[in-house]
C-alpha cells in the first residue's frame, strides 16, 4: 500500500456530459470498405448510469484521432456505435445483438457490468467476434472463449482480498459481509475471507440479499446486529443507498466498507442521501494508475482538471486504442485474427509508447511495442484477463471523497 495523498489532493468528480447515441440506422460495410465498424454497449440509464457518458465520450475522442491520423489497414476509419445497457442485462442483450445483427461490428465493447457481459458472451463468441469488458465477474473469461474475450478491468477475485487489506489497515479485525447475489459479487466473497483469515481477522456473518428489494432491513439487521467491528457492504449503487439509509435509522455503529460501484457511482452516491448517512463509509475498486504519464494525457485529453480521477472512462480508451493496434498488427479486421495480435502490441517485451498515432506507426514499420494505457498499463495473460491493476480506497468526510491509499 501506497500513501496516495501525494497521488491526489482532491477528487474532482466528473458529470456525465449526456451525448446522444451513435447513429445505427445504416448497416455495416464489407472488407473493402473505408469504415470498420466497431460497438460498445454502455449505461446511460439504471443504477450504473452514471458512468456511461464518460465511457462513451473517451472512446470517440480515440475515434477521432485514430480517424485524424489517417485511420488503420491503409487508411480506413473507425465508426462507433453504441447501444444503452440500461443496467440492465436483457436489454445489453439486445443491443449487443443489434450491434452484431445490425452494424455488423467486428468488437463489441464497453460492458461495464457482469451480467450484462455474460449474457451477451455467447452471441458474441458465435458471431466470431471480440468482445471487451469493464467488468469483473471470473465466468467473463472462463471457458472456450476461443480467444476473443479480453477483460479491461480487474477481476472479481482481486476485488475481495483489497477489501481484505483495507479492513486489516483500519484495524477491523471481527467482520461481517452484507452481498448482493450476482457474478460479479458472489466472486469476491471466497477470496476475501481466505484473506482476511491470513491477516487475523474473522468473518462473523455472510449475509446475501437478492437486488431490488423492498427493504434490506432484516438482512441489515443480520449483518449489524452482533456489532462487529466493520461491514463489508457488497453492493450496487441503489441497493447500496438503502442499505445505508437502513443503517443509520437503525444506529448501527459498525464501521461500513463499501465497494466503489454502490458508495461512490461517480458522485450519484453521495447525491442520493444526506451527507450524515454517508459520513465515515470507506470504500474501494479498482483504479487507474493517477500518477502515470499516460493517465495525466487522458485527464487532459478529457478536458478535465488536473487531478481528475476516471475510474472507468480509461478502460474505453483503451479498448479503442487495443482494437487499432491489433487489426493494424495482424493486417486485418477479422477477429479471430486480430485478438491474436492484442498481447503482441501489448505485452513486454518492447519499447513502452502511449500515444496511439505513434503506436501505430510503429506497428506498421514492424517495431515490437508494449502499449501503456490510461486505465491500465493493459497487459494481459493467456485467458484475456488484465494484469497489474490497482485499487483506490476512499472515505467520506462532510459530502466529499477523500483518498486514503492505493493499494496494489
Amino acid at each position: 500500500m501506497t500513501n496516495a495523498k501525494a497521488l491526489l489532493n482532491r477528487r474532482h468528480v466528473v458529470a456525465g456530459l449526456g451525448l446522444s447515441l451513435a447513429p445505427f440506422g445504416r448497416s455495416a460495410f464489407a472488407q473493402g470498405s473505408s469504415e470498420i465498424p466497431i460497438g460498445m454497449v454502455l449505461p446511460f440509464s439504471g443504477a450504473t448510469g452514471p458512468y456511461g457518458p464518460d465511457m462513451k465520450k473517451a472512446a470517440e475522442l480515440v475515434v477521432k484521432i485514430v480517424n485524424d491520423a489517417g485511420g488503420i489497414l491503409g487508411g480506413r476509419k473507425l465508426r462507433l456505435y453504441v447501444e444503452d445497457s440500461e443496467s440492465n442485462p436483457t436489454a445489453g442483450l439486445t443491443g449487443a445483438r443489434k450491434l452484431l445483427d445490425v452494424n455488423k461490428v467486428e468488437l463489441v465493447g464497453g460492458f461495464w457490468g457482469s451480467p450484462i457481459a455474460l449474457a451477451a458472451k455467447p452471441i458474441i463468441l458465435a458471431a466470431n467476434k471480440v468482445q471487451m469488458v469493464s467488468a469483473s465477474a471470473n465466468g467473463i473469461t472462463d471457458g472456450d472463449t476461443k480467444g476473443l474475450v479480453y477483460r479491461f478491468q480487474a477481476k472479481s477475485t482481486q476485488w475481495g482480498p483489497a477489501g481484505a487489506r483495507i479492513l486489516n489497515s483500519l484495524k477491523l479485525k471481527k467482520v461481517a459481509l452484507l452481498a448482493q447475489q450476482n457474478p460479479f459479487v458472489i466472486s469476491m466473497i471466497e477470496p476475501f475471507k481466505a484473506e482476511m483469515a491470513k491477516l487475523g481477522g474473522v468473518v462473523t456473518e455472510t449475509v446475501l440479499y437478492n437486488p431490488d428489494q423492498a427493504s434490506y432491513r432484516s438482512e441489515v439487521e443480520k449483518a449489524f446486529g452482533s456489532e462487529p467491528d466493520g461491514v463489508f457492504c457488497l453492493s450496487l449503487l441503489t441497493d447500496f443507498v438503502a442499505i445505508t439509509k437502513e443503517v443509520y435509522r437503525g444506529g448501527f455503529k459498525s464501521k461500513i466498507l463499501g465497494l466503489g460501484t454502490g458508495a461512490d457511482a461517480d458522485g450519484a452516491y453521495l447525491r442520493s442521501v444526506p451527507p450524515e448517512v454517508a459520513e465515515g463509509i470507506h470504500h474501494v475498486q479498482p483504479a487507474p494508475p493517477l500518477e502515470s504519464a499516460a493517465y495525466k494525457k487522458f485527464v487532459k485529453l478529457m478536458g478535465a482538471p488536473e487531478g481528475t480521477a476516471f475510474l472507468f472512462a480509461g478502460n474505453t480508451h483503451d479498448q479503442v486504442c487495443v482494437t487499432a493496434l491489433a487489426m493494424e498488427h495482424a493486417k486485418s479486421q477479422e477477429g479471430a485474427a486480430w485478438a491474436k495480435s492484442i498481447r503482441e502490441v501489448c505485452n513486454p517485451p518492447g519499447e513502452e509508447v502511449d500515444d496511439i498515432v505513434k503506436a501505430l506507426e510503429m506497428v506498421r514499420a514492424g517495431k515490437k511495442i508494449n502499449f501503456v494505457g490510461a486505465g491500465a498499463s493493459v497487459d494481459f495473460d493467456e485467458r484475456g484477463d488484465q494484469l497489474n491493476r490497482s485499487f483506490l480506497h476512499q472515505v467520506i468526510e462532510k459530502g466529499k471523497n477523500r483518498i486514503i491509499e492505493v493499494v496494489t
